[in-house]
């Protein structure tokens, strides 16, 4: 009678550590789309942006090894220019929101003329209980 009490105790111990680390791991998959949601809807918005101000110069995401930082800027200005909406940034307790901060880098004028230029970005998020490498205030 003992050792049935101890097994089913383990059972139920076991289902429960069961139970909570899918529990955990649902909510870390949520959490991870909406950061990828977040960050497609800054990259919309950043190529919008960049294609505003450099309308001749080819956007790219990644970066050249020739590139040099030129500026960089928060989601505040892309939402103060209209590029991105509040709700776009709305962090996974739909209370808080999230950050991005975008550093723009420029490949050197081309002699050839001013419509052969290249601007690439970096994307970095800073949610609350978030933040990527590279993100600055």
């Amino acid at each position: 009678m003992k050792n049935k009490k101890r097994m089913i105790f383990l059972i139920l111990v076991f289902c429960l550590i069961g139970v909570i680390l899918i529990y955990k791991f649902n909510r870390d998959n949520k959490r991870q789309e909406r950061y990828a949601e977040i960050r497609e809807n800054v990259k919309k918005a950043v190529e919008w942006n960049l294609g505003a101000v450099y309308p001749f110069c080819t956007i790219e995401d990644e970066i050249d090894e020739k590139s040099v930082s030129r500026s960089s800027y928060h989601s505040d200005y892309l939402n103060q220019w209209g590029a991105i909406k509040m709700n776009e940034l709305l962090d996974v307790d739909n209370e808080s929101y999230c950050d991005a901060f975008v550093e723009i880098y420029q490949t050197p004028y081309d002699p050839k003329g001013y419509d052969n230029c290249e601007i690439s970005y970096k994307i970095y998020l800073k949610c609350k209980n978030y933040e990527e490498e590279g993100y600055l205030k």
